[in-house]
């Protein structure tokens, strides 16, 4: 099998478990990452979120928007700059966030125990491998062909 063929099976899958996560838990892959990083932070301010993950501010005020209008997250001014909007996840987003990397484990360990221990352990190494070595920002440079 080459490469292409290869990465496009990965995403077949990927595509999948995000598809199985807008089941269960009625929020987009891309609120839930959004939700998932406020989580994991404790708070965060907006333009944070913003700047660290590359989210446009106009497609982050929606996001926000749809996340607080479900009672996943509160936004609350900060006392240092009034501009700024600090983010904090609600016990319920705590709860659908929870759920959510709860999947994320069962998906991954699934995933993974397909393979035999050793092969397991192979394929997790050249994962971290490539992930350390892998320039993003250069994945559609012709430079690699």
């Amino acid at each position: 099998m080459d490469e292409n063929t290869l990465l496009h099976k990965i995403i077949d899958i990927i595509h999948y478990k995000n598809e199985y996560q807008l089941q269960t838990s009625g929020i987009p892959p891309q609120e839930m990452y959004v939700l998932e990083r406020i989580y994991l932070h404790r708070t965060l301010l907006s333009k944070d979120i913003s700047q660290k993950y590359n989210i446009p501010p106009s497609t982050l005020t929606g996001l926000l928007d749809r996340l607080e209008n479900k009672k996943f997250i509160e936004r609350l001014r900060t006392n240092k700059d009034r501009r700024s909007i600090e983010l904090i996840a609600t016990e319920n987003g705590k709860s659908v966030v929870e759920k959510h990397i709860t999947e994320d484990q069962m998906f991954a360990r699934n995933l993974f125990d397909s393979l035999e221990p050793q092969k397991k352990e192979q394929l997790k190494t050249l994962l971290e491998e490539l992930l350390e070595k892998v320039d993003v920002e250069s994945l559609f440079s012709p430079k690699h062909q």
